[in-house]
C-alpha cells in the first residue's frame, strides 16, 4: 500500500511545472554563487594560492541555492491546500501517517539526487577557477545532499503543519538565516550552544564539522528535527482532516 501512495505522489509530483523550476533554480543558483566565490577568490588572492577548496565553497553555494528545493518540499503538500485537492489526496489514501511517509520518501529522493548533481557541478566549476584540483568531489557532494534532504524533510513537516505556502516558506528562510544573523552580533555561549543544536546550524555541522558535534551526530540530530516535525504534521491531519 505505501508503495502505491509513494508511487502516487511521485507522478503527482512530475506533473507540476515547479517541481523542475524548483530543482533547476537549485542547480543554477548553487554553480553560480560558488563560480562567483570563487571568482573572487582567486582574484583577491593571485598568486597566493586559494584559501578554501572547491568543495567548501560549492557548500557555501549550496547554503543559498538550496531555497529552490526547500520551496519545492513546502509546495509538495502547501499547494493541495491552496487549491483543495488535499480533499481529493485523503479520500484516495485515508491513512494520514502513509500519505506522510510517501511524500517524504518522494521529497527525500528529488532533493538528494538534485542537490547532489548542484554541488558536484559547482565544485567542478570552482576547482579550475581557483587553480586547483576537485578532489573528494563525491564525498562532499554527498554530505551536502544529505544535509539539504534532512532541511526538505524539516520544511515538509512544517508545511504540513502550517498549510500555507507562503507561510512555510517564510518560516523556512527565518529558520536559516535567524540563527546566522544572531549567531554572528551575539558572543553568548550559551546562545551559541542553542544555535548549534538548531536545523540550521545541524546542516552547517553535517558539512562542516563543529567543536560541538561530529557530522555523523549533527545528520542523527537533525534527522530527528525532521521525523518530529513530520509526525507533528501527519497528526495535524489526523486530527482535523479525519
Amino acid at each position: 500500500m505505501l508503495l502505491r501512495t509513494v508511487r502516487a505522489e511521485w507522478t503527482k509530483l512530475w506533473s507540476l511545472r515547479s517541481t523542475v523550476a524548483c530543482a533547476l533554480v537549485t542547480v543554477v543558483l548553487t554553480v553560480g554563487i560558488t563560480a562567483l566565490l570563487s571568482w573572487a577568490m582567486a582574484s583577491g588572492n593571485a598568486g597566493e594560492g586559494a584559501s578554501a577548496s572547491a568543495a567548501e565553497l560549492a557548500s557555501v553555494g549550496a547554503t543559498f541555492g538550496q531555497f529552490g528545493l526547500l520551496a519545492l518540499a513546502a509546495l509538495v503538500i502547501t499547494s493541495e491546500f491552496a487549491n483543495g485537492s488535499i480533499r481529493v489526496t485523503l479520500a484516495a489514501t485515508p491513512s494520514r501517517w502513509r500519505l506522510v511517509t510517501a511524500k517524504a520518501v518522494v521529497v527525500a529522493v528529488v532533493t538528494f539526487v538534485s542537490a547532489l548533481v548542484a554541488v558536484v557541478l559547482a565544485t567542478l566549476v570552482a576547482a579550475p577557477i581557483l587553480g586547483v584540483s576537485a578532489t573528494s568531489v563525491l564525498p562532499s557532494g554527498a554530505k551536502a545532499a544529505a544535509a539539504m534532504t534532512l532541511m526538505g524533510l524539516v520544511v515538509l513537516g512544517m508545511g504540513a503543519l502550517l498549510r500555507s505556502t507562503a507561510g512555510t516558506i517564510v518560516t523556512a528562510v527565518a529558520m536559516l538565516f535567524a540563527p546566522l544573523i544572531i549567531g554572528g552580533v551575539v558572543s553568548n555561549r550559551v546562545v551559541r550552544t542553542v544555535l548549534d543544536y538548531l536545523p540550521a546550524g545541524l546542516s552547517d555541522g553535517i558539512t562542516s564539522a563543529k567543536d560541538a558535534y561530529a557530522p555523523g551526530l549533527a545528520a542523527t540530530l537533525l534527522a530527528v528535527w525532521a521525523v518530529v516535525l513530520l509526525a507533528s504534521g501527519g497528526l495535524a491531519l489526523a486530527r482535523r482532516d479525519s
